[in-house]
């Protein structure tokens, strides 16, 4: 049987449902029909429609904060290309530089030569042909103005130096005074 004789049938067989029906009958059941059919239309092809637009317009909203968050990390990443570049650019001046004695002077400039209680240089090699020379400082009680002058001091300089770590811990015998671990470091050419 093929599908033309199957529809010729059903819709005979609902013609002669319907007409045995009286007219009152006939209109509940045309109305019922029609609320159906709205029904199956709303539920089979609107009610998508309009999920796969909110699907929509959320993934849009996620995206545009994924967006912006791209954003802010290509600007680190063009300022630390940037710096990089600035380092490569800077090699003569790199190469006759000393970490251990700016932050030598530095600290004499800005803390007392009691609070330092040990100034430790390091290298270790990084990638690209670079080495990393840092300085470990530990100050014991000093004032917390002190410190920020001393790292105002290292953060002024034009060489390539940079501060790698502050590290505070408050004393218990004078809760204004601290001590004080600083890390830093400059690359330089191997």
């Amino acid at each position: 049987m093929n599908a033309r004789a199957l529809l010729a049938r059903i819709r005979q067989t609902l013609d002669s449902s319907l007409a045995r029906l009286n007219p009152r009958e006939r209109r509940l059941v045309s109305v019922l029909g029609a609320v159906a059919l709205v029904g199956g239309v709303y539920i089979m092809i609107v009610e998508p429609y309009q999920e796969s637009r909110h699907r929509a317009h959320r993934r849009i909203e996620t995206l545009s904060r994924d967006l912006g968050a791209m954003e802010s990390l290509a600007a680190k990443i063009r300022t630390l290309e940037a710096t990089s570049a600035k380092v490569e650019s800077n090699e003569a001046t790199a190469a006759g530089f000393s970490l251990f004695s700016f932050v030598d002077k530095a600290t004499q400039a800005a803390i007392s030569r009691d609070a330092v209680a040990s100034m430790n240089p390091a290298k270790r090699p990084v990638r690209g042909g670079l080495e990393e020379s840092s300085v470990e400082l530990r100050l014991t009680a000093v004032g917390l103005p002190e410190i920020v002058a001393l790292l105002e001091q290292i953060e002024a300089t034009t060489e390539p130096v940079y501060v790698k770590r502050v590290e505070l811990k408050r004393r218990y015998d004078d809760r204004a005074r601290f001590d004080a671990t600083i890390v830093t470091a400059a690359l330089t050419r191997t």
